[in-house]
């Protein structure tokens, strides 16, 4: 019988209950860190939807999902309890809502002249 190198590297092999080698799968993170990265993320595509305001409809789709991202991320408990994450969330949804209006304010400018 082989030994995998996880085998020869722990020194002992894992199995599951049921007697199968174990797989290797995703590092479960803790749920209120989920809650977190969804704030970070609104502001990230929030940001984004306003810089990339220009490019015909990309900044409106960016700032939609900055929206949707910020209205996940208040919802969830983890954040709820935590000024400064929901605080990041409605900064993610207001900048999501500057670049929608960024965006449609630039496509009504331009589309006459294309």
């Amino acid at each position: 019988m082989t030994r995998s190198l996880l085998e020869v590297h722990n020194g002992s092999s894992r199995h599951n209950p049921d007697g199968s080698p174990a797989r290797f799968s995703r590092l479960a993170r803790p749920q209120h860190l989920q809650g977190e990265r969804w704030s970070d993320i609104s502001v990230m595509l929030g940001a984004l939807s306003i810089v990339m305001f220009w490019m015909f409809g990309f900044g409106v789709v960016l700032g939609a999902c900055a929206i949707a991202a910020g209205i996940a991320a208040n919802r969830h408990p983890a954040v709820e309890g935590s000024e400064p994450k929901s605080l990041e969330a409605l900064l993610g949804i207001l900048t999501g809502a500057f670049g929608i209006a960024a965006g449609t304010v630039f496509l009504t400018a331009a589309l006459p002249h294309l």
